[in-house]
C-alpha cells in the first residue's frame, strides 16, 4: 500500500489546532486508520487520536479493545480538576467515527473497517466503482452511529451482525490501477455528489499531493456552497509498485 497523500483542512483553516480529525499508520505502513471526532463532544480530538493509534497498532476490534480505548481516554482526564462546564460536557460523552484499511500484498486484498460516516471510495480512472460504508450522498443527512467514551453507548458493537456489517473485503485484483480515497464526511459527501454530477472533478481530488492543494479545493467548494463546513481529511492510497509521496511516514 502506497500513500500518495494524507492531509487535512480544518473547519477553520486559520486554526489547524482545532481540527478534530485524526489518522495513523501501522508500523509497516500497510494499515491506515482515520477518525472524525464529533464537534459537540468534550475533547473529541483526543478520542479520535486514541482510536486511530489503537487501531493502527491492533486491528482486532472487540469488547476488550473498546474497553481499553475508553479506559485510556478517561485516564487522560482528572474529572475532579475540571470546571463544572467541562464536567458536564465530559458526562455527555465523546463520540467519533473510525475508518480503517489494511492491505495484504500477498493476496491482493484490502480489508476495510468502518463505524460512522467516514467513507472509503474506490476509483478506477474517474469512475467510482465502490463506496463504503455509505454510497449515496443523501445518506450523509442521517445521524451516524459513532464510537463513544460512554460505555452504555457502545452496545451496538456487540450486537449480532456488527462484525459483518462493519467490515468489507475487497479483491483489488478485480480493480487494476485502482485508487482508494479515505475521507471524513464533508469531503466524502462532496465526492459522491460530484461522482454523479461532475465526475471530472474527481481528477482534481486525485491530483492532490500537498495540504495547500486540499485546502484550496475545500475552501473554494465551501464558498460555492457545494461542501459543508467541517474538518476535511483525505488519504489517497495506491496498491501497486512505486514510491510514496515525499514527506509521508515510513517504517
Amino acid at each position: 500500500m502506497r500513500a500518495l497523500f494524507v492531509g487535512s483542512c480544518a473547519k477553520e483553516p486559520d486554526r489547524p489546532e482545532g481540527n478534530e480529525d485524526a489518522h495513523a499508520f501501522s508500523s509497516d505502513q500497510q494499515r491506515l486508520a482515520l477518525s472524525d471526532g464529533a464537534s459537540e463532544s468534550y475533547d473529541s480530538k483526543l478520542w479520535a487520536n486514541l482510536l486511530v493509534r489503537k487501531f493502527a497498532d491492533d486491528p482486532q476490534f472487540g469488547p476488550e479493545w473498546m474497553e481499553a480505548a475508553v479506559s485510556a481516554y478517561h485516564s487522560e482526564h482528572d474529572f475532579a480538576a475540571m470546571s463544572w462546564s467541562q464536567q458536564l460536557a465530559s458526562e455527555r460523552g465523546c463520540f467519533a467515527t473510525l475508518l480503517a484499511v489494511e492491505h495484504d500484498a500477498a493476496t491482493g486484498r484490502a480489508t476495510l473497517f468502518g463505524v460512522g460516516d467516514s467513507v472509503a471510495v474506490l476509483v478506477v480512472g474517474r469512475e467510482v466503482v465502490r463506496a463504503w460504508p455509505l454510497d449515496d450522498p443523501e445518506r450523509f443527512k442521517e445521524r451516524p452511529t459513532l464510537l463513544s467514551t460512554l460505555r452504555e453507548h457502545n452496545g451496538f458493537t456487540q450486537a449480532l451482525g456488527f462484525d459483518a456489517a462493519s467490515r468489507l473485503d475487497l479483491d483489488l485484483r478485480s480493480f487494476p490501477n485502482s485508487t482508494l480515497m479515505c475521507m471524513t464526511d464533508a469531503l466524502g459527501e462532496w465526492t459522491l455528489r460530484m461522482a454523479g454530477e461532475q465526475p471530472e472533478r474527481l481528477s482534481d481530488l486525485l491530483a492532490i499531493r500537498r495540504e495547500e492543494e486540499l485546502a484550496a479545493l475545500v475552501v473554494a467548494e465551501r464558498a460555492a456552497r457545494r461542501m459543508r463546513i467541517d474538518d476535511s481529511t483525505l488519504a489517497i492510497l495506491r496498491f501497486d509498485e512505486g514510491e510514496d509521496a515525499v514527506g509521508l511516514p515510513h517504517p
